[in-house]
């Protein structure tokens, strides 16, 4: 294994001159009024995912993908079914993931799971993979059990193998490079309905349902519901107008349309603890350390007790993007960030960190970047020393 020597000499003493004089700067950054910081990026879409690839921004909207070039200021790409020429089949887009190759992954609300290298459109589904232009020339048809999960995808992450899951109505499905596996109730999942991933030190997988979290090693599965700690008790289950009728989730006998349920997790995040933490639809933020369960809502302070969105950045920190803004919580107390702060709006559906370690969220009319950098300046010097 190679070495990488830490400079001496002059070198090092333009380094530590560099030091005392970016200190001051990261001084005052952190010093600076957040009002101050706040820069938007107006969508005039809601905005479900947040990705970045160099100084390229990936947006998952509800109205298409958007690729905007961060060195400049109206360099955008939107790609939807009418400009593409169908080439993808859905504007709704819940998530997007970029892999070791630069492929950008994308799950759509009804359009299946798709790979963008840049040219190329492929597109995978229950059925089959390949284009969808051409279904005769393009098109490979999956044999029985082989498909993605469901059309709708909700969360896509990548495990310590370099293993690629993804999270539909329909369970999770696991994909080979070609084809799929799909686990669901009968294999163990506390709910078909997945909406988030997350993974943990040990590769374990952690699993946000509509009916509870599951966690997978692998080989054994292991749920956990309200009934265990999840969750704020909301009291009785009140039934959603909005998604009584048109909705083919909610058009299953077995589901009921809630405007509250603790079971019901949307987001989900490890922090350095290795500790678990799950956001739910009306019941907080609950934090899961192994052994207890503790839940935060809005009366310790959270902005809001919808969750759609937890992050951990690189000092430690988590977010939580809720119905009343953006919070954050060291530790010992929350903290939340409003439209009277800066930000673009007080529902908050995605969270991303950037390298520099400015917090990007998506709302629902377009991004707030905070810029909020590290203030140490040696870990600005780590950064600088990593990409020389």
């Amino acid at each position: 294994m190679a070495t990488r020597q830490f400079p001496s000499g002059p070198v090092l003493s333009l380094l530590l001159l560099f030091l005392l004089v970016s200190a001051p700067f990261w001084l005052s950054q952190a010093a600076e009024p957040p009002a101050t910081r706040w820069h938007t990026v107006n969508t005039r879409a809601r905005v479900m995912s947040i990705a970045f690839e160099g100084h390229d921004l990936w947006l998952g909207l509800f109205g298409g993908v958007m690729r905007h070039d961060l060195r400049t200021e109206k360099q955008f790409d939107l790609y939807t079914p009418a400009n593409t020429g169908g080439r993808i089949l859905s504007n709704g887009i819940y998530t997007i993931e970029i892999d070791r190759q630069g492929n950008k992954w994308i799950g759509t609300y009804g359009g299946g799971l798709y790979r963008f290298d840049g040219t190329t459109w492929t597109n995978y589904s229950p059925y089959g993979s390949g284009s969808t232009i051409d279904y005769r020339k393009g098109w490979t048809a999956y044999t029985q059990g082989r498909g993605l999960g469901d059309l709708w995808v909700y969360d896509i992450a990548f495990d310590r193998r370099g293993r690629m899951w993804v999270a539909t109505w329909k369970g999770v499905s696991r994909f080979d490079g070609v084809g799929f596996t799909t686990y669901a109730v009968d294999a163990g999942l506390v709910d078909k309905w997945v909406y988030a991933i997350a993974i943990d030190r040990q590769n374990v997988l952690w699993f946000g349902t509509e009916g509870g979290v599951s966690r997978f090693d692998g080989t054994t599965w292991t749920s956990y519901t309200h009934a265990d700690g999840l969750g704020l008790d909301t009291g009785e289950v009140v039934k959603d107008p909005s998604y009584a009728f048109g909705n083919p989730h909610h058009l299953d006998p077995s589901k009921q349309a809630a405007a509250t349920n603790p079971n019901y997790v949307v987001s989900a995040a490890i922090d350095r603890n290795d500790h678990k933490w799950f956001g739910t639809y009306g019941g907080g933020v609950s934090r899961f350390d192994g052994r207890t369960w503790t839940t935060y809502s809005k009366a310790d302070g959270l902005g809001g007790n919808f969750v759609f969105a937890l992050a951990v950045d690189h000092n430690g920190l988590l977010w939580a993007g809720t119905d009343g803004g953006v919070s954050w919580f060291d530790g010992t107390r929350w903290r939340t960030y409003t439209t009277r702060d800066g930000l673009m709006d007080n529902f908050v559906y995605s969270i991303a960190v950037d390298d520099d370690g400015n917090k990007w969220f998506g709302t629902r009319v377009g991004v707030s970047r905070f810029a909020d950098p590290d203030p140490s300046p040696w870990r600005s010097l780590l950064r600088w020393w990593n990409r020389s």
